[in-house]
């Protein structure tokens, strides 16, 4: 049986997720929403409001007088750091967003490295928490394997088994995450698009490094054994990895492979929608892509393709709801 404290904490939790959409709702609605009796909501508001988590204002009910307190979530009570790496043809690159407990971006920086090592992320880290001493929590995206915290087989060498979700949590003192970038990618996208009920593959294919992939089933995201499921880049093409990089250095050279590997994955995992994006795929290549699939995989079992121009929007959504999902996780 749970204690009061854990009682209290996972009600409040409660709050916090039906808050989290901006919305401004008064004690009754939460009750009626939540479950929980209006003199529960009232005490755990009136805690809220004295910390500056939530604040309530007066309105008039149906302009008939009456007025009632309604509650939103505070946006500057904490914060939530999202790091993300990346190697973008050649340029090493840190990018530091801070969001709001609703999500809306409060700072994004984004700094180049010749060097990108464990020092230059503490101090990317240290400087955020400097401009937001209110930092609850930190989530990193990375373009490798996320193996327990661990970087391994990473696109920038000097992060190769970097224990970075360890050495944040020790430099700062806040819970860390740490997951491979097309992870955060496809599950931004099922949150942001409300697809959450569908099967959806994301297939990624930049210049000059090996691909990569993820799926999401229905909302969960599929990681794997070892946390590196649908690094396709591990897949035998027929030829050895130096020479995979270089047909990956060209849209013209690429597609073959890419034809190979998006037939593979639809017959493995079956998927509703099939996205596409990287510098090697285009919106004109979708056409032929799917032609190449369709010699092996019948008509009717192949599912929509999209070309995705632009996945960022979708990465930070994915890490914004991963902080959301692990505050939950502790209630």
């Amino acid at each position: 049986m749970k204690d009061a404290a854990a009682i209290k904490h996972r009600n409040k939790t409660q709050i916090r997720k039906l808050l989290r959409s901006g919305a401004s709702l008064t004690k009754q609605q939460i009750a009626r929403q939540t479950g929980l009796s209006v003199a529960s909501c009232n005490t755990y508001l009136n805690e809220m409001e004295a910390t500056g988590e939530v604040a309530g204002k007066k309105h008039k009910l149906h302009d008939v007088g009456r007025t009632a307190v309604a509650y939103t979530l505070s946006e500057t009570y904490e914060s939530i750091l999202c790091l993300s790496f990346a190697l973008i043809q050649g340029v090493k690159s840190i990018t530091a967003a801070v969001l709001s407990p609703t999500g809306r971006v409060l700072d994004q920086r984004v700094h180049a490295y010749d060097v990108l090592d464990a020092t230059a992320v503490e101090q990317e880290a240290a400087a955020a928490f400097g401009r937001f001493p209110n930092i609850s929590q930190v989530v990193v995206g990375t373009p490798s394997i996320a193996e327990n915290g661990v970087i391994r087989h990473s696109d920038i060498p000097e992060l190769e088994n970097v224990a970075v979700q360890d050495q944040l949590e020790r430099a700062f003192k806040r819970p860390v995450s740490l997951a491979n970038d097309m992870h955060h990618k496809v599950y931004g996208y099922c949150r942001h698009e409300h697809a959450e009920d569908k099967i959806v593959t994301l297939v990624n294919y930049p210049a000059d490094v090996l691909p990569g992939t993820a799926t999401a089933y229905r909302g969960t995201v599929l990681t794997g054994r070892n946390l590196f499921a649908g690094m396709v880049g591990f897949l035998d093409v027929g030829v050895g990895q130096p020479e995979q990089l270089r047909l990956l250095s060209r849209p013209d050279t690429a597609e073959p492979l890419i034809a190979k590997a998006v037939t593979a994955l639809i017959a493995i995992l079956n998927p509703h929608l099939l996205l596409l994006t990287g510098d090697l795929v285009h919106a004109d290549s979708l056409e032929r892509i799917r032609t190449a699939c369709a010699t092996c995989i019948p008509e009717e079992y192949l599912p929509e393709f999209a070309f995705v121009p632009d996945t960022d929007l979708y990465y930070l959504k994915g890490m914004y709801w991963s902080a959301i999902d692990n505050e939950e996780r502790i209630a």
